[in-house]
């Protein structure tokens, strides 16, 4: 009988320790984080655009003719989640505070003003306005065309807002 009783406590403990790894493998997929780029398409089959809003990746390219709003407020990610709570994990795109968006003193002749929109400057003057055909980003201050397809952006948006500012 004490034979079986060790047994049996050494089952239980295999049994406990196994769970145990079995949780920390579960929560470890769920948090895992990889290096998050805007635009670039993540192991989880999106792209992040903004905090909120992705494109879906075919062939690891986003197919930028829909941005997909993440449900409920969420957060888009490059974990296996997706969208999450804000509170949960860090965007991957975040708005950065030195954003230029729009003319200034010493504005090249033209400028992002959100990323779908351009402003042909005169210094601090606005010329004239414009928005960029459906599924194109602004990259006025690259070079070439003002309005590309984000997949040769490296995940650099100029201008990142949703409109321009007013």
């Amino acid at each position: 009988a004490r034979k079986t009783h060790g047994i049996l406590f050494k089952m239980k403990s295999n049994t406990h320790l196994s769970i145990s790894l079995l949780l920390l493998a579960t929560v470890s997929l769920l948090v895992q984080h990889t290096t998050a780029t805007c635009g670039v398409c993540g192991s989880n089959g999106i792209a992040c655009i903004s905090e909120t809003q992705f494109n879906i990746c075919f062939n690891n390219q986003p197919d930028n003719t829909t941005a997909h709003e993440c449900p409920n407020g969420g957060t888009c990610t490059s974990l296996l989640m997706k969208c999450s709570d804000a509170a949960n994990a860090p965007a991957d795109c975040t708005p950065t505070t030195d954003i230029t968006c729009g003319c200034a003193a010493d504005s090249p002749t033209f400028v992002c003003t959100s990323r779908t929109t351009f402003a042909q400057c005169n210094g601090a003057t606005v010329v004239t306005t414009g928005t960029c055909p459906t599924g194109l980003t602004c990259a006025a201050q690259r070079g070439g065309d003002i309005c590309v397809d984000a997949c040769y952006l490296d995940g650099e948006i100029e201008c990142d807002l949703d409109a321009p500012a007013s």
